[in-house]
C-alpha cells in the first residue's frame, strides 16, 4: 500500500479500526501511513470522530500546492513580471487552471510577494566599489564633528508622497494635482553644530553661481560656527571641481574632504533633504485641507521655517551615522547602502 492516496490512507485505517486493529504500530506497518500521521488519526476515532476531512468554507482555491510553487518559481525567474502575464503562462501550462489576474495577485501576496516601483539608486561599477571601500577604510579615523556637509536638491510645490487614512467602504481620498508644479532649487550646509548655510534659487546653478552661493553662505558662517577647524564636504559634481572653485575653495578652506563618486548614500544631508521635504509636504498639505491657496512666496517661507526649526539633534545623529555607513560599505563591498 505505497502509492495510495491520501483519501484510501483514511478509509485504510478507518476500517481496520472498525475491524479491531487499534495498535498504532501495526496500523503504520499494514498502511505505510506514517506513525505520527497514524497517532493523529487514532487521537480522531478513540473520540468518536470520522477521519474524513471536514467541509471547508467558500469557494475552493484554484492553485493546488504544486501549482503555487510554480507561480513562485516564475516570479523568482523574472520580477519584472505582471500578474496578467503570469496567468496567461500558468494558464497555458495548466489549462484546467482558468486563474484570473486577480487570483494570481492573491496568491503571491500568500506567497509573501509584494509590488513596489524599485527605488533608484546610484549605478556603481566594480572601480566605484572598489574606491568606495577604500576611502571607507581611510577614513575610519575621520573626526565627523569637523565636517561641514553640502548639497543641492529640488523642491516641488505639490507633491503626493505622504500616506493618509480613510474608513473602510468610504471613497479612497484624492488629491488633486496640477499639471506643472512650481519648483525651486536648495543649497544647504550643516555640521553637528547645525545649520551653515541654506539658500533657494531658481534657474540653472554654473561653477560661477556656486561659488557665488560659497562665498556668501558658507566662508563667514562656518568660521563663525565651527571655528578655524573645519572640513568641507562636497560631491564630484563638475562645478563643484572647477579650476576655479577648486583655487576659491584653497585659498577659504583650511581642508576639503575628498569623496568617492556616485556615492549619495554616503551622506547624511541626503537623509536631511528627506526629512525636509516630508515635513514641507505635510504643511502644504495642511494649507490644501484648509482650502488655502498655495503661493509661491508661501510656499518658499514654508522651505524656510521648516529648515529654521530642524532640531539640533537631528544634526549630531546624522553626522554620528558617518562610522555606521563606513562599516557598511565595507561590509557591503562598495555596494550602495539605504539612508
Amino acid at each position: 500500500m505505497a502509492n495510495i492516496t491520501l483519501d484510501q490512507c483514511r478509509t485504510a485505517v478507518t476500517s481496520l479500526w472498525n475491524a479491531g486493529v487499534r495498535d498504532a504500530k501495526t496500523l503504520h506497518e499494514l498502511t505505510s501511513v506514517p506513525l505520527s500521521t497514524i497517532y493523529d488519526y487514532l487521537k480522531k476515532l478513540k473520540m468518536g470522530y470520522s477521519l474524513d476531512p471536514l467541509p471547508r468554507s467558500g469557494r475552493p482555491r484554484k492553485f493546488t500546492p504544486k501549482k503555487r510553487r510554480h507561480l513562485g518559481q516564475l516570479i523568482s525567474q523574472n520580477k519584472y513580471s505582471t500578474c496578467s502575464e503570469l496567468k496567461n503562462t500558468l494558464n497555458q501550462l495548466h489549462p484546467n487552471l482558468n486563474a484570473s489576474s486577480r487570483t494570481v495577485l492573491n496568491e503571491l501576496h500568500n506567497l509573501k510577494y509584494r509590488c513596489t516601483i524599485p527605488k533608484t539608486i546610484p549605478f556603481l561599477t566594480t572601480i566605484h566599489k572598489q574606491n568606495r571601500v577604500e576611502w571607507a577604510i581611510r577614513h575610519q579615523d575621520q573626526n565627523w564633528k569637523q565636517v561641514i556637509f553640502s548639497d543641492e536638491t529640488t523642491f516641488q510645490m505639490f507633491q503626493n508622497t505622504q500616506k493618509v487614512f480613510y474608513k473602510i467602504g468610504t471613497q479612497p481620498p484624492q488629491k488633486p494635482m496640477v499639471k506643472h508644479s512650481y519648483k525651486v532649487h536648495a543649497w544647504g550646509a550643516f555640521s553637528a553644530k547645525g545649520s551653515i548655510g541654506f539658500l533657494l534659487f531658481t534657474g540653472i546653478m554654473d561653477g560661477a553661481f556656486y561659488r557665488e552661493i560659497l562665498n556668501e553662505n558658507l566662508f563667514d558662517n562656518a568660521y563663525t560656527v565651527m571655528g578655524r577647524r573645519w572640513i568641507f564636504q562636497q560631491d564630484n559634481d563638475p562645478k563643484h571641481r572647477a579650476k576655479e572653485t577648486m583655487d576659491l575653495l584653497v585659498q577659504k578652506c583650511l581642508k576639503l574632504l575628498d569623496w568617492p563618486s556616485n556615492s549619495p548614500d554616503l551622506n547624511p544631508i541626503e537623509n536631511l533633504w528627506s526629512i525636509l521635504k516630508s515635513r514641507v509636504e505635510k504643511q502644504v498639505n495642511k494649507l490644501v485641507g484648509k482650502k488655502n491657496s498655495v503661493t509661491v512666496d508661501s510656499f518658499l517661507e514654508i522651505i524656510l521655517k521648516e529648515w529654521e526649526e530642524i532640531d539640533h539633534k537631528i544634526y549630531v545623529n546624522l553626522v554620528n551615522s558617518m562610522p555606521e555607513r563606513l562599516e557598511r560599505v565595507i561590509e557591503g563591498n562598495g555596494n550602495k547602502i539605504p539612508y
